[in-house]
């Protein structure tokens, strides 16, 4: 073997031997591990979109990379000097300059977070004879990908779940939900109505905020509808003799108003929030995304070997949320 050919190997060994290094202080546990290969489901995931997953269906996903997200919170206001009468820290520099000279430095203040990757799924295992039995049959034709899809599901839900209430100091397999990351504003009502929504509002407006979406309990989604009805924001329909015959009973609150800024603001349930809910900011004034999740695993079946006569497989994900402007976001609670 000629020189050249040596050189070239050893070059190929040190490019393996650098792609095996990790200068991360994050290890996954356990060190040793079967490896499988995931197969992608996204395409599969676009068909069924549940209404019950509403923050999965709108938080954007970036890819993820290495052993943890990585990301710079904000954590002061958007505004210059009116920020301190208000109590409120901001970018504390002002936006005049003199001539000859220069713009001032903001001094917006960020602090670095550190999520690591954590995995969501669930178990599918179908017998072999059962699984051979339902194919070529009209009311089944396949045992396990009509599981899969459920499967699919039930992570979605857990996922939505994890996105509100997970908590990874607590539950150390969980990464850490909205309730967990949002610290700065909070607020507590018995029942949710137009006033409160305003008050919160009012208070993010502080902040340089202006909340696009509001996620509650049934009873507080509830229990604001009523509130508007009772004000006359939201009037009853009046139908004649002509039209009693198949009238649709009912309203349903789709957006709610912020009394500060005149914006709507979406309203959606949520089985997972308990008695409260959250009022959260999704972008910045200038497009820049406030939430999202970052994914090192997508959606996606491992098949997995099995020692019986049955299908085993995993349907799995992995990541983390992150919230990058944390003073924008509120949740409240009815201290129940």
């Amino acid at each position: 073997m000629n020189t050249e050919v040596l050189g070239t190997i050893e070059e190929i060994k040190e490019l393996i031997r650098k792609s095996a290094e990790t200068t991360s202080s994050y290890t996954f546990s356990p060190s040793s591990r079967s490896v499988f290969s995931p197969e992608n489901l996204d395409e599969e995931i676009k068909l069924l979109v549940p209404t019950d997953t509403p923050l999965r269906n709108r938080i954007p996903r970036t890819v993820g990379k290495g052993q943890a997200a990585v990301w710079k919170k904000m954590t002061s206001g958007l505004h210059t000097g009116i920020g301190s009468l208000i109590g409120i820290t901001g970018t504390n520099s002002s936006i005049a300059f003199a001539d000859a000279g220069a713009p001032n430095e903001t001094s917006q203040t960020y602090g670095t977070e550190t999520a690591v990757y954590k995995l969501l799924g669930r178990k599918l295992e179908v017998g072999g004879l059962a699984l051979a039995a339902s194919r070529g049959r009209d009311g089944q034709p396949d045992m396990q990908k009509s599981r899969e899809r459920i499967k699919m599901y039930e992570v979605m839900l857990g996922e939505e779940e994890m996105l509100i209430a997970g908590d990874a100091d607590t539950r150390s397999n969980e990464f850490s939900g909205l309730n967990a990351q949002i610290t700065t504003n909070s607020g507590v009502a018995t029942f949710v109505t137009a006033s409160g929504v305003g008050e919160w509002c009012r208070t993010l407006y502080a902040y340089g905020s202006d909340p696009t979406l509001l996620i509650a309990s049934p009873r507080q989604l509830q229990a604001l509808a009523d509130d508007l009805q009772t004000t006359g924001s939201i009037q009853r329909v009046v139908i004649n003799q002509g039209q009693q015959a198949g009238v649709v009973g009912g309203l349903a609150l789709a957006k709610v108003v912020n009394p500060v800024t005149g914006s709507l603001i979406e309203v959606k349930p949520s089985r997972f929030v308990g008695y409260g809910g959250l009022l959260l900011t999704e972008k910045s004034p200038g497009g820049e995304v406030w939430i999202e999740s970052e994914e090192l695993i997508p959606m996606s079946r491992v098949d997995v070997p099995s020692a019986y006569f049955s299908y085993i497989s995993f349907i799995v994900e992995a990541l983390a949320l992150k919230v990058i402007g944390e003073p924008f976001q509120l949740k409240f609670n009815t201290g129940a």
